[in-house]
């Protein structure tokens, strides 16, 4: 796993902000702190940390030009149990054109628009970067509109670690556009109503690994989507979406108002690797193709492989949703374990159509042997016939879901045998 660039940093300033301090006459001293966020923002230079003492402040707060350097980065931390609360309206916070900057151990809640918004400023050219959120709680973002429990437009070389995140109104938990080198890892997503993790308008190169979605109605992951020209990150990219490698994570419940785990939608060498999924809703894999301009390469080169799905047929639509202008015969389907809860044993296993090559090495109607699968602990126990099934995706293989090697040949699903 890339490490976040702020792992091991030792700041040389620390500003105090506290619910009894003062913007006016405060310094930014323990005994005399702010009052505000954006006012100790103001005075924060490259290796400045930002402690914000515990309780509630008020929300809607907008950053921009916050910019620490490498190796002395500006940190924003909750010092205990911290609220942002924008009561109803605008955005939780908001931060415009950063670089190296750290946000860790809020809750935002309250937000009218989106829970977060981080983006470039409308400067293409110049992408926000290096960015880390950390153990943020966002329970529920957005007022009716399209709004995101965290935007970010036009952001490279970030991290999204440990957070809970759900409840987001009509759009997605996170929804990236133009944003390129990421990590999102070890997060819970869960409850909302849309979609959870999108990446489209460009994005490549983010890996989304060892997060648990559940309860997710729309599609888990959409690796691209539909972006309107002037959008776009850069601005001539031939794709919605590139290399987003989705590996090691569990999916519980989601897809089932016409969603999936996993849409390729306008996306480009995308990958699902290594996924534990329970109880899809209406498709396990969506192939569609939203943005048709002729510069886009169809979506193509997909990979679904050493993937566990536990379904009941009598609750998906079809095993695979295969929408026009896609090229479905470009996609691997390999070694997959798949077990169908309401058949007997003499189930076949998906049926592959509308141009999609059929799998190699899979495993059909097989119990891959779950510690607790209806308690939720799809851990597996000795002697699954999943140990060593897997092949090897054509990258190196990030750690599991709990952070263990994968063998070689890996077990399939998100967790190797210990």
């Amino acid at each position: 796993m890339p490490p976040a660039f702020d792992i091991g940093v030792t700041y040389d300033v620390t500003l105090h902000v506290a619910t009894t301090g003062d913007d006016d006459s405060g310094d930014g001293s323990t005994g005399s702190p702010f009052a505000t966020i954006d006012r100790a923002a103001r005075d924060a230079t490259p290796g400045t940390q930002i402690l914000v003492g515990a309780g509630t402040y008020s929300g809607n707060i907008g950053l921009s030009d916050l910019n620490g350097s490498d190796g002395h980065p500006i940190a924003i931390v909750a010092d205990g149990d911290v609220t942002l609360d924008a009561g109803g309206s605008g955005v939780g916070l908001a931060i415009s054109e950063l670089a190296w900057v750290v946000v860790e151990g809020f809750t935002i809640r309250g937000a009218g628009v989106h829970g977060m918004n981080i983006d470039d400023g409308g400067s293409y050219d110049t992408p926000a970067h290096h960015l880390v959120l950390r153990d943020l709680t966002i329970p529920g973002a957005g007022s009716g509109g399209n709004n995101d429990c965290i935007k970010m437009s036009g952001v490279d070389d970030f991290w999204v670690l440990g957070s809970d995140v759900s409840g987001c109104d009509t759009g997605e938990i996170i929804d990236m556009v133009g944003c390129h080198r990421g990590v999102i890892s070890g997060n819970y997503f869960h409850d909302t109503v849309g979609t959870g993790v999108q990446a489209k308008g460009g994005s490549a190169d983010t890996l989304i690994h060892g997060n648990r979605f559940e309860r997710i109605p729309g599609r888990g992951v959409n690796a691209g989507g539909s972006t309107g020209l002037e959008y776009f990150r850069p601005l001539d990219a031939p794709h919605e979406a590139a290399r987003i490698r989705i590996v090691a994570n569990t999916f519980d419940t989601v897809g089932e108002m016409g969603g999936a785990p996993v849409a390729y939608t306008g996306c480009d060498g995308c990958e699902f690797v290594n996924n534990t999924v329970v109880d899809p809703g209406t498709w396990v894999v969506r192939i569609l193709q939203e943005s048709t301009d002729a510069r886009f390469v169809p979506s193509r080169n997909g990979l679904f492989a050493n993937n566990i799905i536990v379904l009941r047929t009598g609750v998906i639509r079809t095993f695979f949703n295969v929408g026009g202008g896609t090229a479905p015969e470009t996609f691997t389907f390999a070694n997959n374990l798949w077990q169908a809860l309401d058949e007997g044993p003499g189930w076949t296993g998906p049926t592959y159509s509308d141009g999609i090559p059929p799998e190699t090495g899979s495993l059909v109607q097989v119990d891959p042997q779950m510690v607790d699968r209806d308690g939720g602990n799809y851990r597996l126990m000795a002697g699954t016939p999943a140990e060593g099934a897997g092949s090897g995706p054509g990258f190196a293989l990030p750690a599991d879901f709990d952070g263990e090697c994968y063998a070689n040949p890996p077990t399939l699903g998100a967790f190797e045998i210990p």
